[in-house]
């Protein structure tokens, strides 16, 4: 079921201990919470474990929890994390996961999902097991520019989870790092007895999935219980070309229809093309045939004749092909731009490995616990070949044998491939630039990502007079092998290209025709090809120790209000991140241009160079809750019928960065009974994880406009986007963004309904001190500001002037991470639970839950600021917008209102159940504007159903479960979006229809 839960948890460790018969204590917890929520009989209830330390208070319904129980995971119908935590309503959008196709090897590909809560971005929600952290995936990507990480989704051992408790309150004072957002906790059913087999196919179409997997528990005498459960997964790939709207990534077909039909926003195909485009060297070359110019400023590329619209500036060559000046930027050229999709995997083929176990033992007044889990994951992917970068470039030398441009003589002949009448190029030929070119005759890229995590922990527990005491050692471990196959070394592929012999590779001989978008039908030799082909490596590990200890008691002393509760604890943790890069991208091994003598520190063609990094640090963290009954039922006081408080405080200090304290208060207040009112105030806060502490710098390129060069120097031409090299760097100043947290919310339990349960909530998360950076446009902005007034940005690095310059042209953008001013999110939860039992048609539950956003705002840095205040007063110029800083609602995701429901239905052996999922409209802030309105992305609602019969004491005397079902039965696809893929990843899926029959026998 997923249960309003108006009660407030009760421990760190879930209640149901991983051990024998709850104690006196956790059984009086069952008691007490089984007349606060809707239950079938006394022995099923759930009992809500996060959100306290204290163990066996009398639950008072002060924070906001969410319980996804059995029903909730079976009607999601999924082995996988991801799919149940996007059914969620308060989980954000979800920014590990497969449709992401920008980032590559810097990119935490595989078997990679990840939570975040109230779309604060991921790292702001804790994951628990069993009460206690999960490691970090090793794998990061990029939000808001910087690396961040996450405990991956896909990881828990879902075909063994009893529940999942959702925390949606800050709680750093209970939790320390992390817990901004809220605390998501996953309860694994330790106490499980007997064996169960279970057998799972599912299909959509061009995939299918195959599960198996066992469950076993037993008790061995009286005081030992041992739990074992393991499961096998194997999921075939997903082609971009399985699906209509993924199989091109020109989707203006799709909103021909629109407003904003023809916007080119909606083609996503590449200009690295095999139609490449070149310059030549010097650019100030002016080559000529005859008369007739074949370069603009240096620049020309490939053309097919037959694409008329364009035309040549060249005489034919090949039969079929001319060279044109200029690059392939116009709109004739469009045609020419390489289609990346036929070569992509939207989601790739799987096989995930998870065994977990858990065992107890009881000593009396001592029992000891343990946990082992092993996960491993190897994901298969393709995606298209790479194309040089600007801030990594390939020149190709004039003894190229298939240069247009070559020497006069080749190998003491004429040279068969130097076009007839040139002027301005020497007989010794000239030497080129690849501007933009894709070598896709040497296939796609495919890529092996191979995720491994084993957890280890082992502990005691016990109690002395009222006091209970707890305390474990774990020890936690992530390894992430990334590996690509078929990439590109950029030295062994230019001495391809330096090549004056007919196995020379040439980049002059186009791709396909017709279909020009579409692969290469003229492969250079395939023995040069496979020459400068090569394997990169990725492996990154991360690991966790965990060393706690902490006591409770649930009568500390009494009050007129009832028994002061209390627990303290301390806690030692040991992060370490390492993340090993390839040679080719680390500097071990470079790539020096043999034309123009330019060192560059990757060899890895389209592939930035990234130093290794490794990192660890220690945290100390001590804590200190009390829950204090203020007013009882007993007491009668008017209007007051009880009234409770929980308070709290954490000290954590980091061997880096130093001391965090946060307090928390939270409050219930019952008017009467049926009717509670809660609240609370807290302080969160997410350490700098280490990457962005510790990274060194980190190279990308992008296009940015240096309008500093451009109007300073007063250059005739409009100021256009050139590829900027941008330098992002850890920062060993940071401190951790901080939060303070705000929540109230009103609980309706009326008397004559038990069964029903409405809860209304409003928070608010004011963070401080957001990590990001202030982005390269803005920093050449800021440069172009400065030079106004007569001084200079020192994170814009640039050349010396050249000649009637005044300014020189950029080398770099220097962008280190740093805190950014505050960002403000908050809005609403309403969630609805009603159970209607025992009916002549058997019995009903239904939960109703949405979630809507009402402010997401980030503040101006101060350099954003008077960027902002500058650019209204006219100093920077016209057409400039600065970015980074404005309501982030609906944009590109974070939509007003998520809300699911779910009915299931039980009648002897018949159970059947239905989940309808609802992400609201957003907005692509890609196309232009029309009308001043962007162009939206309408609602998008799934459902989901299942039916089953339970077959009970078979001829084997066990029990077998049967079931049927179907995730978004209705073949829904996903809303068009200006991405590659055609659709918003975070929020939506391009799975559609997925059938699967299940088979489960109990013995």
């Amino acid at each position: 079921m997923i249960a309003c839960a108006p009660t407030q948890a009760q421990a760190a460790q879930p209640v149901s201990t991983p051990t024998g018969t709850p104690s006196a204590a956790e059984q009086k917890i069952e008691n007490a919470q089984s007349t606060a929520q809707p239950v079938e009989t006394p022995a099923e209830q759930e009992i809500v474990v996060v959100g306290t330390q204290i163990r066996g208070a009398e639950p008072t319904g002060a924070l906001p929890v969410t319980v996804v129980g059995q029903d909730r995971i079976d009607a999601v119908g999924s082995v996988s994390g991801d799919d149940l935590f996007r059914s969620i309503p308060q989980a954000g959008d979800v920014q590990f996961q497969e449709a992401r196709t920008t980032g590559n090897l810097n990119d935490a590909r595989g078997d990679n999902t990840s939570i975040n809560l109230r779309s604060l971005g991921t790292g702001n929600t804790l994951v628990l097991l069993n009460g206690r952290r999960m490691v970090p995936t090793p794998g990061t990507q990029t939000e808001n520019f910087v690396p961040v990480q996450t405990a991956n989704t896909n990881a828990i051992p879902l075909g063994a989870t009893k529940r999942v408790e959702v925390l949606r309150d800050g709680a750093g004072a209970i939790y320390g790092s992390d817990a901004v957002a809220g605390v998501v906790n996953i309860v694994l059913d330790t106490r499980y007895e007997g064996l169960r087999l279970d057998g799972r196919y599912g299909f959509a179409d061009g995939t299918d999935e195959t599960t198996l997997g066992f469950k076993a528990g037993t008790k061995l005498g009286s005081d030992t219980r041992v739990m074992l459960f393991g499961s096998y997964t194997k999921r075939t790939p997903l082609f971009a070309s399985e699906r209509d709207y993924t199989a091109s990534e020109d989707h203006r077909a799709r909103v021909a229809d629109t407003p904003y039909a023809g916007d080119t926003a909606f083609d996503n195909r590449s200009t690295s093309s095999p139609f490449g485009s070149f310059t030549v060297i010097p650019t100030s070359t002016a080559v000529r045939q005859g008369t007739v110019a074949l370069t603009t400023s240096g620049a020309f590329h490939v053309e097919p004749v037959s694409n008329t619209a364009a035309g040549c500036s060249s005489t034919v060559y090949n039969g079929n092909l001319c060279l044109r000046s200029g690059g392939i930027t116009g709109a004739t050229s469009r045609v020419l731009r390489y289609d990346e999709n036929p070569d992509r995997t939207i989601r790739g083929g799987l096989d995930r490995y998870n065994l977990f176990g858990t065992a107890s033992h009881d000593l009396g007044n001592v029992e000891l616990f343990a946990e082992a889990g092993y996960y491993r994951a190897v994901l298969d992917g393709q995606r298209e070949q790479s194309a040089p970068l600007s801030s990594a470039q390939i020149s190709i030398p004039a003894s190229n044998y298939y240069n247009p441009f070559g020497a006069t003589t080749i190998n003491g002949v004429a040279n068969p491939n130097r076009l007839p009448n040139l002027v301005n190029v020497p007989t010794a030929g000239l030497p080129l630039t690849i501007v933009n070119y894709r070598p896709v005759d040497t296939g796609p890229r495919t890529f092996t990502v191979t995720d491994d995590s084993v957890r280890l922990l082992g502990g005691a527990r016990g109690d002395f007079g009222n006091f209970d005491w707890e305390s474990a050692l774990s020890y936690s471990w992530a390894r992430t092998d990334d590996n690509t196959k078929n990439a590109v070394s950029n030295t062994l592929f230019q001495q391809a290209l330096a090549k004056s012999t007919p196995d020379a590779y040439n980049p002059f001989n186009g791709g396909s025709q017709p279909s020009f978008s579409l692969g290469d039908a003229t492969p250079s030799d395939l023995a040069t090809i496979r020459s400068f082909l090569v394997d990169v490596h990725r492996i990154s590990t991360t690991s966790l120790v965990t060393a706690d200890a902490k006591i409770s008691n649930a009568r500390l002393f009494a009050l007129p209000g009832g028994n002061v509760g209390f627990a303290a604890g301390v806690e030692l943790r040991r992060e370490t991140y390492r993340d090993d890069r390839d040679a080719r991208l680390d500097g071990s091994i470079t790539y020096t241009d043999i034309v123009t003598g330019r060192k560059y520190g990757t060899d890895i063609l389209g592939a930035s160079p990234a130093p290794d990094v490794s990192a660890n640090r220690t945290i100390a963290s001590a804590f200190l809750e009390f829950a204090v009954p203020l007013v009882s039922p007993e007491m009668r006081v008017p209007l007051i019928r009880s009234l409770d408080l929980q308070l709290a405080a954490r000290d954590e200090h980091y061997s880096d960065f130093g001391n965090v304290l946060k307090p928390k208060v939270a409050a219930s207040w019952d008017l009467f009974e049926g009717v509670r009112l809660r609240g609370s105030w807290s302080e969160s806060f997410r350490a700098p994880n280490l990457p962005q502490f510790y990274s060194a710098g980190t190279q990308v390129a992008n296009t940015r406009t240096d309008f500093a060069f451009c109007r300073i120097t007063n250059l005739s031409a409009p100021c256009t986007g050139v590829s900027t090299l941008e330098v992002r760097s850890g920062n060993r100043n940071l401190r951790p963004e901080e939060a303070s947290n705000l929540s109230a919310g009103i609980v309706l339990q009326p008397p004559p309904l038990r069964d029903l349960v409405i809860t209304a909530d409003y928070w608010q998360i004011k963070q401080r001190g957001v990590i990001g950076i202030q982005g390269a446009q803005n920093q050449i902005l800021y440069d172009l500001l400065l030079r106004r007034t007569g001084s200079s940005n020192p994170n814009v690095v640039r050349l010396a002037p050249a000649a009637g310059q005044t300014v020189g042209q950029l080398d770099y953008v220097q962008d280190d991470y740093f805190n950014l001013q505050p960002r403000t999110i908050r809005g609403y939860d309403l969630e609805l639970s009603y159970r209607l039992r025992d009916t002549p048609l058997g019995t009903f539950n239904i939960q109703l839950a949405g979630a809507r956003l009402l402010k997401l705002q980030q503040q101006p840095s101060d350099i954003q600021a008077k960027l902002i205040e500058a650019n209204a007063a006219g100093l920077l110029g016209p057409g400039i917008t600065i970015a980074g800083a404005n309501s982030l609602l609906r944009q590109n995701g974070n939509p007003l209102w998520r809300a699911s429901g779910n009915l299931t239905w039980r009648a002897g052996p018949l159970r059947a159940g239905v989940l309808v999922n609802y992400v609201s409209s957003v907005v692509d802030t890609g196309p232009a504007p029309v009308d001043g309105k962007l162009f939206t992305l309408p609602s998008w609602t799934t459902v989901s159903t299942y039916g089953e019969i339970v077959l009970r004491k078979d001829a084997f005397g066990g029990e077998t479960r049967f079931r049927v079902g179907a995730r978004n039965l209705f073949d829904k696809d996903p809303p068009v979006y200006s991405s590659n893929f055609g659709f918003l990843g975070s929020l939506h899926n391009a799975i559609g229809r997925f059938v699967y029959i299940e088979l489960s026998k109990s013995l």
